[in-house]
């Protein structure tokens, strides 16, 4: 075997382990913040607080499971930032980072990500795998809301739209 090839032997271990970390290896640039969301932000959650934040919520509370080296939920941070200015008052959003936080992320098996739960009266809901528009974030919550028939149309409508 002449040198080339041992090289290209020696690097398969390597170049098939990068490929199988795949976009979860490297930590994702964070956006610019969207400016048609007025500086309002998800309330930022810990393991400390999420007793207080999201079970004790009297509002459905959007709970975004992320991670700093996750590419899809560093770009959905535009998209809570939007829905969370259009719920205010409605539906609490907020973050857990989970390298930060390990007990929530135990608690409520978080394996893949963005994991987006919906607690309503302190229960888990429903859940969400993957990036989602504002569209879908807000049908999903849609059902959980306690609005008015015209707003509920709005909200689909515009859901429709995304």
């Amino acid at each position: 075997m002449n040198w080339s090839t041992k090289l290209t032997i020696a690097l398969l271990p390597i170049v098939f382990a990068v490929l199988q970390m795949g976009c979860d290896s490297r930590v994702a640039v964070k956006p610019l913040d969207d400016p048609k969301a007025n500086g309002i932000k998800p309330v930022q959650l810990t393991d400390a607080n999420f007793q207080t934040e999201v079970i004790e919520s009297d509002i459905p509370v959007l709970v975004d499971m992320w991670a700093p080296w996750c590419g899809p939920c560093i770009e959905m941070k535009p998209t809570l930032r939007l829905v969370t200015e259009q719920l205010t008052g409605q539906a609490k959003i907020a973050e857990l980072n989970i390298d930060e936080n390990p007990f929530i992320k135990e608690k409520y098996g978080i394996d893949r990500y963005p994991t987006l739960l919906i607690f309503r009266d302190g229960e888990e809901v429903d859940r969400l795998i993957g990036k989602r528009t504002e569209g879908e974030l807000i049908e999903a919550l849609s059902s959980f809301l306690s609005l008015s028939i015209e707003a509920e149309d709005d909200m689909r409508s515009k859901a429709k739209h995304d």
